[in-house]
């Protein structure tokens, strides 16, 4: 069926027949108008794609701020973008929606503080055709304030297997989801409480595992993350590796059936790291430098693999 669309070309409308798109990307934004139109650019601007796709914008904010900046790039894109506002709170709402709203073969996630490389959809498409996977993912890599380089550890994502490769555990929602194999069953499938709390992408990814889902990795499909100055404070960072360590044990506990043996793997870990790194950590305290930093962040990893429980949770999103 050829859909039938009005776009703007040189100040004046025409009309133009628009293939329905085999990919949509997903972009969840939250009061962020300028850095989701950079978002837009960096699909906007992907090579290699032989296939149509279109592009989503779930707006989390009540006061639907990226509304104005997203219409105004989809009067001129060759590429159609649609919005969509869903103001309730937490991130899982709006993954929720983004599902509900595509209708596309496959299914593309972007945050709106990433940026994808050109050849980023091509990598994916390419890897699922020659792997017949379910999902292929990527590596994100952070844009970091300058000095601020101890952080990179904590905000880079890569599997760092070669392409192909198969995954039995991964986290970071920078992939390519054949949308029958992995969403048909379970429309909505990211936890509403840790929507707010952080950690749905990795529940999502431990269900779609244990469903027995063929997840592979794409070195090429390549994200940046751009970090703000705040997040790389070192109590912010110390959060985030506590709220990490969390997740990891949480998530076999949030399952479904729950994983009770490797929560207390994990929680055995944790108490390991707290063990080792903790004396580490005092004895550097002075210093503040940047073995002090990751032995700190060692430790609060450890930590809050031990200290999981739900009423503990450590929130890094409103």
């Amino acid at each position: 069926m050829t859909i039938h669309m009005l776009v703007p070309a040189n100040d004046t409308a025409r009309l133009v027949d628009i293939v329905p798109a085999e990919i949509t990307i997903i972009i969840p934004t939250y009061k962020r108008p300028d850095m989701v139109t950079k978002s837009i650019a960096s699909c906007l601007a992907q090579t290699g794609v032989t296939v149509p796709y279109e592009i989503l914008v779930v707006d989390n904010d009540p006061a639907e701020s990226g509304r104005d900046a997203v219409e105004a790039m989809g009067e001129s894109a060759a590429v159609p973008i649609r919005y969509v506002a869903d103001p309730r709170p937490g991130i899982s709402h709006v993954r929720n929606t983004g599902i509900a709203e595509s209708r596309a073969r496959y299914i593309a996630w972007l945050d709106d503080d990433e940026e994808a490389e050109p050849g980023w959809l091509a990598a994916f498409l390419k890897t699922m055709a020659e792997t017949g996977a379910d999902v292929v993912c990527g590596p994100c890599y952070p844009r970091l304030p300058e000095a601020a380089a101890y952080a990179r550890r904590v905000y880079t994502r890569d599997a760092r297997v070669p392409t192909g490769t198969r995954l039995w555990n991964w986290s970071k929602l920078n992939g390519l989801f054949d949308r029958q194999r992995c969403f048909a069953d379970n429309p909505a499938p990211f936890d509403l409480f840790l929507g707010l709390a952080g950690g749905g992408d990795t529940l999502f990814y431990r269900g779609l595992i244990r469903s027995g889902r063929k997840i592979v990795w794409s070195t090429e499909a390549t994200i940046w993350e751009t970090i703000p100055a705040d997040r790389v404070e070192p109590r912010y960072v110390f959060k985030r590796r506590f709220h990490q360590g969390q997740i990891t044990t949480l998530v076999r506990m949030a399952v479904k059936p729950a994983q009770p043996a490797q929560a207390a793997l994990w929680m055995a870990i944790g108490a390991g790291q707290v063990l080792v790194y903790g004396p580490l950590a005092l004895a550097l305290w002075p210093f503040k430098n940047e073995r002090w930093l990751a032995a700190m962040g060692q430790t609060v990893g450890g930590l809050g693999k031990v200290l999981w429980h739900p009423k503990l949770h450590v929130r890094l999103y409103r």
